[in-house]
């Protein structure tokens, strides 16, 4: 199955509410907290709020407005894209950084508003794009747009947390999965026959068959076949392993032939 043939995924709903929680989490936090470090590589949580409003920003011109100023072409290098992107994102955050607290908070409040007034007119199965898959249609671009607000919520939210605090699991961590998993058929390239399976499971959130057809790798939902490896993983393993964040090894299962399943781990759903 193509991600043009999945069932489409509202997920305009869960995009308010994640902004919403954001909003509440900066305001609570002290100056000290906005201050400190997260696991972004070398941005405190001033830094992701900043680039946070960058994302709302760029929705706007780019697609409400249809101004394409400023976006990165996509080149055939995985490396130098991400090199582009993470220095376009730097220059942004470098540019605002005088803003304060309560200006980058105002500021966020009213983008949002404004994107999700936008994103209320919006056609789900119209046609975007995501970098790593090509042509998607929207609702996809936009569920991968809701998990990197996720995964930067989660990171704040752990630097504003006692050390040693347990978080709760999130009700949007199967919506999360179930967008990184997409992943898999585009970043797998293990070589293979026509036929062989690979089993991913996130027990309690899904399981999911890679199938090797003449032209690549395709993803379908459910175990299909006696698969060649397999990868089961927890859901808290697997938002970290799928980000490039740390995770704990004892969470991940690998099984089968090596050279199949040991290339599952370098998937990444997300750059972060």
């Amino acid at each position: 199955m193509r991600i043009s043939e999945a069932p489409v995924v509202d997920v305009r709903g869960p995009l308010t509410a994640q902004r919403g929680r954001l909003l509440t989490l900066l305001t609570s936090l002290t100056g000290a907290q906005w201050a400190a470090p997260t696991a972004a590589p070398q941005w405190a949580v001033k830094d992701i709020a900043l680039h946070l409003l960058d994302v709302d920003l760029s929705w706007l011109a780019h697609d409400r407005d249809h101004d394409q100023t400023g976006i990165i072409p996509v080149p055939a290098d995985h490396q130098e894209f991400v090199r582009g992107l993470a220095q376009r994102n730097q220059r942004w955050v470098d540019g605002t950084r005088t803003l304060s607290p309560r200006l980058i908070t105002g500021l966020l409040a009213w983008s949002g508003e404004q994107l999700d007034a936008y994103l209320g007119t919006v056609d789900l199965a119209g046609s975007s794009s995501v970098y790593w898959a090509g042509q998607v249609p929207l609702w996809f671009d936009l569920a991968r747009e809701f998990t990197e607000r996720w995964v930067h919520y989660q990171q704040i939210r752990q630097t504003a947390l006692p050390a040693g605090h347990d978080q709760p699991q999130d009700e949007y961590l199967p919506l999360v999965l179930r967008t990184f998993i997409w992943g898999f058929p585009h970043q797998y390239h293990a070589p293979a026959p026509a036929g062989t399976a690979i089993a991913l499971e996130i027990p309690g959130i899904g399981a999911w068959t890679l199938t090797r057809t003449a032209t690549g790798w395709s993803l379908d939902e459910g175990q299909i076949g006696a698969p060649a490896a397999s990868l089961q993983i927890s859901g808290q393993a697997a938002w970290r392993l799928l980000t490039g964040a740390r995770y704990d090894p004892r969470q991940v299962q690998l099984s089968g032939d090596p050279a199949l399943a040991e290339p599952l781990l370098q998937i990444r759903g997300i750059i972060v």
